[in-house]
């Protein structure tokens, strides 16, 4: 399995269909997401803390928790450049959506 979490230091832009977001893995344990808008601008941004746990050699189990009390849960593979993304907003509802990864820098 590989030692070190493949995202630190880079941005990917993430498509879930529904929407879209940019991730910018500044550590193992810092993650500016911030929203991408239809026409390709950028929208709302947080900096949140992360843990990461390995699953498999490229896949990994990425989770955090918003400032007003949002919880995600991401499976990231990035053998597959492939995120399942679990959120349960801060009112209780709960959301899944699939999606693909490409690397930015």
């Amino acid at each position: 399995m590989q030692d070190q979490f493949p995202a630190i230091g880079h941005r990917y832009l993430v498509d879930f269909q529904a929407f879209r977001v940019e991730l910018n893995f500044a550590s193992e344990t810092s993650l500016t997401y911030t929203g991408v808008r239809p026409d390709g601008s950028h929208g709302d941004s947080e900096t949140v803390t992360i843990t990461v746990e390995p699953i498999r050699d490229q896949l990994y189990l990425v989770t955090w928790q918003e400032a007003d009390k949002t919880t995600v849960v991401h499976l990231e593979d990035y053998k597959n450049n492939t995120i399942i993304t679990n959120i349960t907003d801060a009112n209780g509802s709960f959301s899944k959506f699939y999606g693909t990864m490409t690397l930015i820098s």
